[in-house]
């Protein structure tokens, strides 16, 4: 069996020594306990919350809980609100004391007690608590894949009420029992589209709405994705499990189906089912924010999230943003403005001075979500009002959306109605990623859409399936004096076309490193930006091993940026790629000093555009000028933690 307190390995430079106050919890505590000593350990970590909520009103030094390593399974969100917060200057520190492994906080089911289900093909099935239902199942800390059966475009046929099976050596499929629980997927060139099938008449696929109309209108849909890397999928039919690590989950019988590798028991593996969505939720509110706050060495994991399989689906529109309304529209302009947000699995609004330390988010659906919409948060989380946030020294691997989702994407994220709703200076650092994107892999290992003052720095991102850093949102429609281009798509009719500029501005992009991104998808960037964002900085990037489009792409609106002093080594696509048009409001971008090799750039200077100064170079990167081989070197989390962390391998060594 998996031994999951040692799955990750943490950084030991953000934690701090046992401090002499405040409370304890640990598995082998007792919530009748004090929790003033390790002898008298809590059991629960909600127990520690209400036990801490009596100390802390009238602080004079920072206060810590200190969690014992372990697993906390969580049967429902923990929830903290202002009357967590610190006081008199002073931080309330939930802290795990064991700094390599950490805590692990869980809202999982370990399932147990397998039998083969049909042996000669190594399929097993276990029975699970009743009435559970999961969107995700995951076997040893991985994502197991739902059952799927992949497809041709051209062996379906559009209908009226969905598609038509046409290709006689597929349709089968319309015969397979529960076929009409089952979802189609379609991975396009910038989207990860579910639709759910309601009936299934002789070899027509019936399709529930409004995940049907609702996919099949905008922009790299279903029947008309863009550009290459398009694929289409049957999942979630029993009769379609054929492959390793997939599973089906029988939510009216209560039994999970899964196919490990040959010889493999299922009794000897870690597997669980999870039960909740969201794991903890920071809500303070305008008036009073939750404040002086950390979360230190934390291992987040095991949620599920399941809308994706009910009738609405999942409207991918890009990194988050998705199509989350009951109605069924043929107009997808008038939806523009009223696009929701994948959920985070941990989630933060109306905080100030909030810290998220160490530790990972592994195994989960949601990532972090940190002043997101309010539909994107649950209860009693108001949304945005994000201030003062640091997220530092944590690896995110395994989570089935996007990592970390900073911001907003409706109105009042960007021309706040009150502004205490505004996001800022939230600074990412040190972190790590690859190997995410599981259940909707068009995500960003990092998104900001609109934050003021706002840093991503030194993180290590690999194996990412579309861009790495995506900052802005709106492409444009958004900014001062909006966009020719929606405005021509009649987007004004549906919003203002507002004549101050947004809240997205003062922002630094610098000292990533990023390799290997865009493994599943095309029209991205190891750093992507939308929109006009003053001031904003991206520099002393080291951009590597990227085979497609581009290593610094400014898409639709994208103005005010700095390019300066990066490494650019993409292998078929352009190190710069400036979607520029004349209906666009892309230009004015400042782009000088950087070493790149690759395609040269794509667009002009026509725009407003300043390019000038870059090297370009064929060599490896011992060829690099020095100061440029420094650059790649320093890149990323500090050289000192690499061979204690899953950092990724570097193109240079050390000076």
């Amino acid at each position: 069996m998996v031994n999951i307190s040692r799955i990750w390995i943490l950084s030991t430079v953000w934690l701090s020594a046992i401090s002499a106050a405040n409370l304890f919890v640990s598995p082998s505590g007792s919530d009748d306990a004090d929790g003033l000593t390790e002898n008298t350990a809590l059991l629960t970590l909600g127990a520690a919350q209400l036990k801490a909520r009596d100390l802390i009103s009238d602080l004079q030094s920072d206060f810590y809980v200190y969690v014992a390593p372990g697993t906390y399974t969580l049967t429902e969100p923990l929830v903290f609100e202002s009357k967590d917060s610190g006081s008199n200057g002073h931080r309330v520190i939930w802290q795990a004391t064991d700094t390599v492994n950490g805590a692990n906080i869980s809202a999982g089911v370990q399932i147990t007690d397998w039998t083969y289900y049909d042996q000669d093909n190594n399929i097993w099935k276990a029975n699970v608590p009743k009435d559970l239902k999961s969107f995700h199942f995951y076997v040893n800390q991985k994502h197991a894949q739902r059952a799927q059966y992949g497809l041709s475009r051209d062996s379906l046929t559009l209908t009226e009420k969905g598609f038509n099976i046409n290709d006689e050596n597929v349709q089968f499929l319309a015969r397979l029992p529960g076929i009409e629980k089952g979802q189609l997927r379609s991975r396009g060139s910038w989207t990860d589209r579910y639709m759910t099938i309601e009936s299934v008449q002789d070899n027509d696929l019936i399709m529930a709405n409004p995940s049907f109309n609702n996919n099949i209108i905008g922009y790299d849909t279903f029947i008309n994705p863009s550009a290459s890397y398009n694929a289409l999928w049957l999942e979630n039919v029993l009769g379609i499990l054929d492959s390793v690590n997939e599973y089906y989950l029988d939510e009216d019988a209560s039994v999970v189906y899964y196919k490990p590798d040959d010889g493999v028991n299922m009794n000897d593996q870690y597997a669980v089912l999870p039960t909740l969505e969201v794991l903890l939720i920071v809500a303070g509110t305008y008036d009073e924010p939750v404040h002086d706050l950390t979360f230190q060495g934390f291992n987040y994991m095991h949620t599920t999230w399941n809308q994706p399989s009910s009738n609405l689906g999942f409207v991918d529109q890009q990194t988050g943003g998705y199509l989350g309304q009951s109605e069924v529209t043929s107009n997808w302009t008038s939806l523009f403005p009223f696009w929701y947000q994948v959920p985070g699995s941990v989630q933060a609004s109306a905080v100030k001075n909030l810290s998220f330390l160490n530790g990972s988010f592994s195994a989960i659906a949601g990532g972090l979500g940190v002043g997101n919409d309010p539909n994107a948060c649950a209860s009693p989380g108001v949304g945005l009002g994000a201030s003062n946030v640091l997220i530092a020294g944590m690896l995110f691997h395994q989570t089935g959306s996007q990592p970390i989702t900073i911001g907003g994407v409706r109105a009042d994220a960007h021309h706040p109605s009150d502004l205490r709703m505004v996001n800022e200076f939230i600074t990412v650092t040190e972190n790590i990623f690859f190997d995410y994107g599981y259940t909707f892999s068009s995500v960003g290992a990092i998104l900001i859409t609109y934050t003021t003052g706002s840093i991503i720095s030194h993180n290590d991102i690999s194996n990412a399936p579309y861009s790495g850093i995506c900052w802005g949102y709106g492409w444009g429609s958004n900014d001062a004096g909006g966009s020719p281009e929606y405005e021509s798509r009649g987007l004004y009719a549906y919003q203002p076309k507002y004549e101050t500029p947004t809240t997205l501005k003062d922002g630094t992009i610098t000292g990533n490193i990023i390799s290997n991104f865009g493994t599943l998808h095309y029209d991205e960037g190891a750093i992507y930006t939308l929109s006009d964002s003053p001031n904003t900085q991206i520099n002393e990037n080291c951009l590597w091993n990227c085979p497609h489009p581009a290593t610094l792409y400014h898409d639709e609106g994208s103005r005010g940026y700095s390019d300066f002093d990066n490494v650019c080594a993409t292998g078929n696509g352009y190190w710069l790629d400036r979607n520029e048009y004349s209906l666009a409001t892309t230009g004015n971008l400042t782009v000088y000093n950087n070493w790149v090799q690759g395609d040269s750039e794509d667009g002009t200077n026509q725009y407003g555009d300043d390019v000038y100064g870059n090297t370009a170079w064929n060599g490896d990167f011992s060829t690099l000028a020095q100061q440029y081989q420094d650059y790649c070197y320093y890149a990323g989390i500090p050289p000192s933690e690499r061979s204690s962390r899953l950092a990724q391998s570097y193109p240079v060594s050390g000076p």
